[in-house]
This record gives structure tokens, sequence and C-alpha cells, in this order.
């Protein structure tokens, strides 16, 4: 069972979130934790101890409850898996952080930074939350049918950590697995050997796999087109990525949900 935590607010890119969780887990063994986290808006007093200030603060986790409960419910009857939703009062990031330290997630999934250009990508990759997050996670910025996942291999490094992710969460599902991969990888590696020997050991996990097409990267990352049939297109990306870092340059073109495996 992949447990899945899906950070949600009131807006459209969380509602995308919802509803491609939900896709997803019809098809592979998913539980959907959907987490809200609500700091009080400017007419909430924070300051106060003991009774007055819990008061305060269930008010606030009441009022969130009832903001998400539209944007629940018109997934519920498609989604069985869906878990009871958490409303936590506070900080968003020291929030999300202190529940990923408590509970062990398999995959983390929200709506994506906006704007989705170089900087944003960078900052919020470079937050605390991220840096310390070890599962796999989704960005959603539109929601699409999941008819296959495509795998942007651009060198061995992130071809490995792709295939251990791939492996956790596709296990036994019937989603096709394309494996598409750089004409010669980092460090003038022939990938192909190496993409046939991964697709083998994703198939011998259960994992419907396929040595997906060759392509020469540009600007240090895959065509644009690569992507145009896929409902989730899957990367890795390292931690310590700089700002001038060529993938930054090329994500902000991929505007299908983007799994971002951490290097």
């Amino acid at each position: 069972m992949v447990k899945t935590l899906v950070a949600i607010e009131v807006d459209l890119a969380s509602s995308f979130a919802i509803r491609f969780a939900c896709q997803l887990g019809n098809l592979i063994r998913m539980e959907i934790h959907p987490i809200y986290v609500k700091f009080p808006s400017a007419e909430f007093p924070i300051t106060g101890v003991g009774w007055v200030r819990y008061s305060w603060e269930r008010e606030v986790v009441e009022k969130g409850r009832i903001e998400i409960q539209e944007m629940l419910s018109a997934e519920t009857d498609s989604c069985p898996l869906m878990q009871e939703p958490r409303v936590i009062y506070g900080d968003r990031e020291i929030e999300l952080l202190h529940v990923i330290e408590q509970e062990p997630f398999d995959l983390y999934i929200e709506g994506a930074p906006y704007p989705f250009t170089p900087a944003t990508i960078y900052k919020r990759w470079h937050t605390k939350f991220y840096q310390r997050l070890i599962c796999p996670l989704i960005w959603l910025r539109s929601v699409r049918k999941i008819d296959q996942v495509v795998a942007v291999c651009l060198h061995p490094e992130g071809l490995k950590v792709l295939v251990e992710a791939l492996k956790r969460l596709f296990v036994g599902s019937p989603l096709p697995l394309n494996l598409a991969y750089a004409k010669s990888g980092g460090g003038g590696d022939d990938m192909l050997p190496m993409v046939q020997k991964a697709v083998a050991d994703l198939k011998a996990q259960g994992c419907q796999a396929a040595v997906g097409i060759a392509f020469t990267p540009g600007e240090g990352g895959p065509p644009p087109e690569l992507s145009k049939t896929s409902g989730l297109v899957a990367v890795a990306l390292g931690r310590g990525t700089r700002k001038d870092s060529p993938p930054l340059s090329w994500l902000p073109q991929i505007s299908n949900p983007l799994l971002l495996v951490q290097l």
C-alpha cells in the first residue's frame, strides 16, 4: 500500500492534487491522507494563552474543515481510499515537516509552485521541508488521464533513483512505464544497456516497463514534445540543484503532472 500525503489549500491547484491522487489510486494500491494546514487570517488574534488561545485555534481549525469539505466531497465517491482529512492550526511548512518526520509516507502530492518558473522552483525546492522530504513527490499544474508514465533518464545516477521509486510505487500496476533516455548520458555513458537492465528489473518486480525513445538533450533536458502523451512525467532532481542548473531551465516547459525523485 502506497501511503500518500496530499497537502491541500482552498485553491485550484489543490483541487488538481486531490483529483489526481484519486485517479492514481485506481491504478496503484494507494491510501490517501489529505492534510490542510490552516493559519489564521488577519482578523484572528494570535496572542493569548490558555483557554482563550485554545478556543481561537479550535475555531480556526473548524473553519478550515468547512472550507475544504466541498472540495473533498466532490471526489469521495470515486475515491474510496481517502482517509479523514487532517486540519491543523499553524505554519504550513513547520506543521508539514512535523508530520513527515513523525510518520512514514511513500509519496507526497501537492499543487505546483506558482508561477512555475526557475526562480519559484528553486525557492520551493530549497526550503527545509523539501530538503528533508525523503519520499518522491508530485507537483500538479493540471490533471491528465494517466495512460502512461514517462521517466526521463538523463544520466546513470538519475536512472538509478528513478527505477527504485518506480518499483515502490507501481509494483503490480497495469500502468505502462516508459524509460526515455538521453542518447549520451552524463560523462558520455551509453545509456541504452543501463535502461534495458532497468526495464528488466522493473518487470521482475511486476511493473509494466518498456524502453522508451532516445532523445538528444537540449539545454540539458528532454525536448518538450516528449511529455505530450504522458499523464505523469518522472524526473530525478538533485537536492543541491543550483539556480543556474539546466533542469531549472526546462522543468517549467513540462505542464504535465510531475513526479520528482530526489538525488
